[in-house]
């Protein structure tokens, strides 16, 4: 099943990349941690947690429109406190 990634113009107001977005969601070494963040009707927001293949730590706010379709609505760096728990999680 392909992933198909939209992107709202949102997404990239923090300075994160295209390429970058899809690093964490294609990293096979590092695999995304992803939760559910809020139910915002009409849509369910998740957050996926990941890293990039430069070792950038990204967290991505997306709604999710099929199986294998996503609506990217935000790209940040992950704030300290969220990485201290990523990481933690990553070692279960």
């Amino acid at each position: 099943m392909e992933l198909k990634l939209r992107f709202v113009p949102n997404a990239f107001r923090h300075g994160i990349t295209e390429d970058e977005i899809w690093e964490v969601f294609l990293n096979e070494t590092v695999r995304c941690v992803t939760v559910k963040y809020k139910t915002s009707p009409p849509d369910m927001i998740y957050n996926a947690y990941g890293i990039t293949e430069d070792g950038r730590y990204l967290e991505i706010g997306y709604v999710r429109e099929t199986s294998s379709a996503y609506r990217v609505i935000h790209a940040m760096d992950m704030r300290n406190s969220v990485r201290k728990r990523f990481k933690k999680m990553r070692r279960l």
